[in-house]
């Protein structure tokens, strides 16, 4: 969604603020910079936005890099497209100035993560496995954009670039096909873990990002190829192009599938023999009615005959109670009952280990602080909440991992951390952890 909205931001840019753009391009870049520099303030800075829209699609634009993105997006499909074709006529005469706005907003988004990727290796929280893996990618991805992106920035100033033989030029301009394909690779990295465990957006945007890199790689090659074979029909080169889209664009969007629903079927099986054993218990429950009536009858008919010669014993032994056994008989009901009193005193109250009522409690996430408030009520956790300033993705993951094992548990020791999500989770433990040793009794 980030990379749709600023797709129309970067588009509406070169398209209707093209003229401007040309004739005072200073402006765009000094507005591109105050933005790019707020956000840099804002992300590292202690200041908390409540509003979820401000927080996710102002802020988030700029730090999480969708709107340099998107503008290099258009920088480069300026380049695939037809010569001579009214598209690239508007474009073309812009381009240099909107890959300069591209590189300025996308600073905001390599200092703030690049920060976070250097706190992480000096306090050694770099993850396992996957996630490990992932980290050391995408550092190094991050680290080899920049050192393109910066030199290609430099020599797009015009008084740079009429400093510089046009050959050369061109040569160094031809790192910026591999600064493309490093930028798909690296959201490919950071999406598709996400867009498997069925994070909500990221299969979209994974479908969306593959489209406009894909799209753009393929009609790059059929441009090259057409400008080679002039008199060649376009109806082969056409065919291939459409496969050559469609298929990696189909690879893309199994790749990132949801890996959960395959749990469905599994659920299935254990369900239909829980409704086996009901029907079981039913039918057991009815036989055992049927015999209890057939029973009940019986007795019925033997206690009829029986109750004359009962009653006749009753009254007799009634008669032959003397005071002396009437008072026996009232001394051992008080002792009766005396007992019943002492074995009441003798059963222990039911002691909870933790005391009712709200506590809170802090651990260290995976950008800053944790905040957990739990409530407990006859040590039953009735409610349970966590807050971060960490990444809202990471912490969502961590959050329905974690949280679910601790009040089931009641407890913060033995809590499995969600992968991926590792420091977020050990956040949320530690913080649950201090909350629940001040509600011990």
């Amino acid at each position: 969604m980030l990379f749709i909205i600023s797709l129309f931001i970067a588009l509406f840019t070169a398209f209707v603020l093209d003229k401007p753009l040309k004739k005072h391009p200073a402006a765009f870049y000094i507005t591109a910079a105050v933005l790019t520099a707020a956000s840099i303030y804002i992300s590292q800075s202690d200041i908390t936005i409540t509003n979820r829209f401000l927080r996710d699609y102002v802020l988030g634009i700029f730090s999480r890099g969708a709107i340099g993105a998107a503008f290099w997006a258009v920088v480069m499909w300026t380049g695939a497209l037809p010569n001579g074709s009214a598209l690239i006529k508007k474009l073309m005469p812009v381009r240099g100035e909107l890959s300069i706005t591209a590189a300025v907003l996308t600073i905001a988004h390599i200092i703030t993560f690049g920060l976070q990727y250097i706190r992480n290796l000096l306090n050694d929280r770099t993850g396992t496995g996957d996630a490990y893996r992932d980290f050391v990618i995408t550092c190094l991805l991050s680290l080899a954009m920049t050192l393109i992106m910066l030199p290609l920035t430099v020599i797009s100033f015009k008084a740079v670039r009429k400093k510089i033989n046009a050959k050369t030029w061109k040569n160094i301009q031809r790192l910026a096909y591999l600064f493309y394909a490093m930028i798909y690779i690296h959201i490919m990295v950071l999406f598709v873990p996400k867009a498997q465990r069925g994070r909500e957006g990221y299969f979209l945007s994974v479908l969306v990002y593959s489209a406009v890199f894909i799209g753009y790689a393929v009609l790059r090659l059929r441009k090259y190829y057409l400008s080679k074979h002039e008199k060649t029909s376009k109806l082969i080169p056409n065919s291939v192009c459409a496969c050559a889209f469609v298929i990696p664009l189909c690879l893309s969007g199994i790749v990132s599938r949801n890996a959960n629903t395959k749990t469905k079927a599994v659920t299935l099986a254990p369900k239909a023999a829980v409704e086996v054993t009901e029907n079981e218990q039913t039918q057991t429950t009815t036989a055992a009615a049927a015999t209890s009536v057939g029973t009940k009858t019986t007795t019925s008919e033997k206690s009829s005959e029986t109750t004359a010669s009962t009653t006749d014993k009753v009254t007799k032994t009634t008669e032959a109670v003397t005071e002396e056994q009437a008072e026996e008989v009232t001394e051992a009901e008080n002792n009766d009952e005396q007992t019943e009193e002492n074995e009441q005193e003798d059963v222990p109250q039911q002691n909870y280990r933790f005391k009712n009522g709200t506590f809170e409690g802090t651990g260290e996430g995976y950008e800053g602080k944790v905040h957990v408030s739990i409530t407990i009520e006859n040590d039953v956790i009735t409610d349970f909440k966590a807050s971060s300033d960490d990444d809202p993705d990471f912490f969502d993951d961590a959050k329905s991992k974690v949280i679910p094992q601790i009040k089931s548990s009641l407890s913060a020791d033995g809590i499995d951390a969600c992968s991926g999500a590792t420091y977020s989770s050990n956040g949320i433990i530690e913080a649950a952890r201090k909350a629940l040793e001040q509600a011990m009794n």
